[in-house]
């Protein structure tokens, strides 16, 4: 067992102070701060997020917080906090809630040296087979409060015109309310946890034309604060890539791995090998895909991108790779950015939404098969996307259990005038649990309706509608909440 709880104030302080040192060495050119006030009224007709026995509730929230960010020939950051009160009229109970999102990105040493980082605070719903909604305005002993940190260096440099190198570090901080495990009103537990991951590379420099070469190196270190394995992988390999023209290359690796699983499927301690191609006929396609073997199990990596026009585009991935939760975080915190209309938004700039969770949080390490799609259409005021998603989780537990989880999801949003917008969301998920006998049908609908009533004011009216239709006895649910939205900015 890593002892990490205690280490994390030092560990956040120091994380923290690195980067502001960073930020001010850099100096920032414009600085923009923006506080505001909110008041919401929601209606719910499940606000105890029950099967049976529902109950209409009405919820006022109050909220203060702030936007600002800071942009400068070499730095670029935002953060964004707010503060909840929830009232609930029914029996008078209350509940405060934080959430945050930070951004930061800088480069300190011109092409060599560059740092990011990444805060959230968010409000999470621990479990996949507990109490869910899309609406914030309601009550649920599986929502809490996830604290999320990640920051990361990048050194790089060159050996004249032969080789070029490079060193990426990445740190990352999870803490979690659910490793108590005292309380019981936890739905699942989910430790606090501390990841080391660093990876160095050392590739063919601008000598090399047709035949590009490449030596890398990496470890993985996810240190957790409750009497459970921690998660290690490391390896070091060796990957060729040939160019026979500027549209169509091959590309081998081989590598030596080693990790601590426990399942025979998921443990990797020997050779690998990797082949694959790339294939880009035209400004339009860009295909790619890989094949290989490493240790028990096959492995397939795969990327289709198409352009069709200016306004429509296709994007999907596939990838297989051993990871945990305290990673997966990171990679997604780490893809986030801020943005002024959308509010925050994932790598391929679409609205992130983690209302609703494909996965419960688990200490457990997993062999994760992911592919996505995605497909946008834009035309002047209006803004489509479908995106697709379909995950397979092989858990390094005792018989190597497995969950799988596919969904669908359309968005759009519609810029009605300068002043008013539209925007409507409609997803469908489908989970198979672990122990292969209950099955969810996970729905989502959206609408809302947004105006700028002045330079500081904004109103806005939204209907949330969250459904789950489950084969285990107890698991179904219904809410269906109308709130009333009114923000001044000052």
């Amino acid at each position: 067992m890593a002892q990490v709880g205690r280490t994390f104030p030092h560990k956040l302080t120091m994380l923290l102070v690195a980067h502001l040192g960073c930020a001010t060495a850099v100096s920032a050119q414009h600085v923009w701060v923006d506080p505001r006030a909110e008041g919401k009224v929601t209606v719910s007709d499940n606000i105890n997020l029950t099967e049976a026995d529902r109950t209409v509730g009405t919820v006022l929230n109050a909220s203060l917080g702030f936007n600002t960010r800071v942009e400068g020939r070499k730095l670029k950051g935002a953060l964004d906090y707010a503060y909840d009160y929830y009232y609930f009229l029914d029996d008078g109970s209350s509940d405060v809630r934080h959430s945050m999102f930070g951004v930061l990105d800088a480069e300190i040493w011109r092409n060599h040296l560059s740092v990011n980082a990444r805060a959230s605070l968010r409000q999470v719903f621990l479990s996949q087979s507990d109490a869910t909604s899309h609406s914030a305005a309601n009550k649920s002993d599986n929502r809490r409060l996830i604290q999320n940190y990640t920051g990361s260096a990048l050194l790089k440099g060159g050996l004249r015109d032969f080789a070029d190198w490079r060193l990426n570090y990445r740190y990352g901080i999870t803490l979690s309310p659910a490793d108590n495990l005292d309380d019981e009103t936890l739905p699942t537990n989910f430790s606090d946890t501390q990841s080391h991951e660093i990876r160095a590379t050392v590739g063919s420099g601008d000598r090399f034309n047709n035949l590009e070469w490449t030596l890398f190196g990496s470890s993985s270190r996810v240190l957790r604060n409750l009497d459970v394995n921690d998660y290690r992988v490391e390896e070091v390999g060796a990957e060729l890539t040939y160019k026979f023209n500027r549209y169509f290359s091959l590309t081998g690796q081989v590598n030596q791995t080693r990790n601590g699983f426990q399942s025979d499927l998921l443990s990797q301690d020997g050779f690998g090998w990797e082949g694959g191609f790339r294939w880009t006929p035209g400004p339009k396609l860009d295909l790619s895909g890989r094949y290989g073997r490493v240790g028990n199990r096959e492995t397939w990596y795969g990327r289709l991108q198409y352009l069709f026009s200016a306004r429509w585009d296709f994007t999907a991935t596939y990838t297989d790779t051993l990871s945990a939760d305290a990673v997966v975080l990171n990679d997604n915190l780490q893809q986030y950015q801020f943005n002024d209309e959308q509010g925050i938004t994932d790598g391929a700039g679409l609205p992130v939404d983690e209302r609703d969770p494909r996965f419960t949080l688990t200490d457990f390490d997993f062999r994760r098969q992911n592919t996505t799609g995605i497909l946008r259409w834009r035309k002047r005021r209006l803004d489509v996307y479908v995106s697709g998603n379909m995950e397979w989780r092989t858990y390094d537990s005792t018989g190597g259990e497995d969950a799988s989880s596919w969904g669908v999801t359309s968005g759009f949003k519609h810029r009605i005038n300068p002043t008013t917008t539209l925007t409507g969301l409609f997803s469908y998920r489908r989970s198979r649990f672990e122990e292969q006998l209950r099955v969810d049908n996970y729905y989502v609908g959206n609408l809302q309706w947004n105006k700028r009533l002045s330079r500081h004011v904004k109103v806005a009216v939204s209907f949330d509608h969250t459904q789950r239709q489950s084969t285990e006895v107890g698991g179904d649910m219904m809410e269906n909440a109308v709130t009333v939205h009114l923000r001044g900015i000052f």
